[in-house]
């Protein structure tokens, strides 16, 4: 099996879906949801999975908890080709707000090892509350 690919990810806000392409950054605010796509390919024979997508702290291991992660199943075909597999996995934000998250992947449940994808650094930003700036006076008159 070919190495785990993050494609893009992107917030779904209010069903208007904001895209980033892996490395930028995305903003979001706790309760949207984040749509993750991943690639792959795979041959062998028919097997049943889980995909792990999760948001946290890269350090010596990858910090996660379990406000900040989706489990989603998936099956591989059997084939004595590769064939490329495309799939979305939508993370749930909760967790503590909180700036420069990283991103991972991984397929588990599968004979061998985990298969990791790479781990994208500094690219999701968790507002915890809407915010306003700028509030001022611009002018005033009699009427």
């Amino acid at each position: 099996m070919n190495g785990l690919r993050i494609n893009s990810i992107e917030s779904l806000l209010q069903g208007i879906g904001v895209a980033a392409l892996p490395g930028e950054k995305l903003t979001v605010m706790l309760g949207d949801t984040v749509r993750v796509h991943l690639a792959v390919e795979y041959r062998g024979r028919a097997i049943d999975g889980e995909i792990h997508v999760s948001y946290g702290s890269q350090n010596t291991w990858f910090n996660e908890d379990g406000n900040k992660q989706s489990d989603t199943p998936v099956h591989f075909d059997q084939s004595m080709d590769f064939l490329p597999y495309e799939i979305a996995c939508d993370v749930p934000i909760g967790g503590v707000p909180g700036s420069d998250y990283d991103l991972y992947a991984k397929i588990m449940g599968v004979p061998g090892a985990d298969i990791f994808s790479q781990t994208l650094l500094n690219v999701l930003d968790v507002l915890g509350e809407a915010e306003f700036q700028n509030f001022e006076i611009t002018s005033y008159e009699k009427v």
